[in-house]
């Protein structure tokens, strides 16, 4: 493999790539085999823009998938439902459509819509939707930072934002375009380092020790951009973790991220702030 396509290619560095994805969904299915959960609920027309809604509270935490914006799907994204209901979150788990059938600007539409309708129509589960939390892993991370930077996608209170990549200027000459199809154009356009300041009240960056160094190095840009626009962020890299089970640890508190995300949101749900 080309060193380019190293770089994004998490699994290359990643200790048990594998046993983290089968986690994910083994938590998730517990979690929908145990809770009150409302499944693949609609939010837009698209067959892919459905969600997982598990009730907790009138706060809630909505979670966007990774998977190269061509893998996994919100069966895959339900494992931090457990945790967040226990904490007194409702627990929202966001599918947008994988490529080559759908392309990023259109997920980064589908995110938007979908944070849209949970402050429009999230009230029927008990949300508030001046207390919406957003957290994303990988290219989730990516459709979250850029969906909450255009538009008029409602401002939520915090974002976790995970391992995810920022620039994506280089993705067209890599492996991993040949599912997704961006033009050099696109990239640039859905690249959030280019993007005015996020619809958020504060950003969590974090990334696992174990990282490429692509994924470091994007981690470290984004969080200067974001300090270079002023928004109030944090930016960790958590020793002993992942790109793929860095996301296990959401919402959990017996983990060091899982309490550092829990005290943010708690502490960002005061008045909420103009964009």
């Amino acid at each position: 493999m080309r060193e380019l396509d190293l770089g994004y290619s998490p699994s290359a560095v990643a200790r048990d790539p594998g046993g983290s994805l089968r986690r994910y969904r083994s938590r998730g299915d517990d979690a929908r085999a145990r809770l009150d959960v409302d499944e693949a609920v609609r939010y837009g027309r698209n067959p892919g823009e459905r969600c997982h809604v598990f009730p907790g509270g009138p706060s809630a935490l909505v979670f966007v998938h990774g998977g190269h914006w061509q893998e996994s799907g919100i069966d895959d994204a339900c494992f931090a439902a457990s945790d967040a209901v226990a904490n007194g979150y409702t627990f929202v788990a966001v599918g947008y459509g994988l490529a080559p059938a759908r392309t990023v600007p259109e997920m980064i539409t589908s995110v938007a819509r979908a944070l849209t309708w949970l402050a429009e129509s999230g009230a029927r589960y008990g949300i508030d939707p001046h207390r919406l939390h957003v957290a994303g892993s990988s290219a989730g991370a990516h459709l979250l930072a850029a969906a909450l930077a255009v538009g008029d996608t409602p401002r939520v209170r915090g974002a976790c934002l995970l391992s995810g990549l920022y620039d994506l200027t280089e993705v067209p000459y890599t492996y991993v375009n040949e599912a997704v199809g961006l033009t050099p154009e696109q990239a640039r356009e859905c690249s959030p380092v280019r993007m005015p300041v996020p619809a958020c009240d504060s950003v969590l960056l974090a990334a696992g020790q174990h990282e490429t160094p692509t994924y470091l190095r994007q981690h470290e840009e984004y969080l200067a951009h974001l300090s270079a626009l002023g928004v109030p962020v944090t930016g960790r890299i958590v020793p002993g973790r992942d790109h793929f089970d860095l996301p296990l640890d959401l919402a959990d508190p017996a983990t060091p991220l899982g309490r550092a995300c829990l005290a943010r949101w708690r502490t960002t749900e005061g008045p909420v702030t103009s964009r």
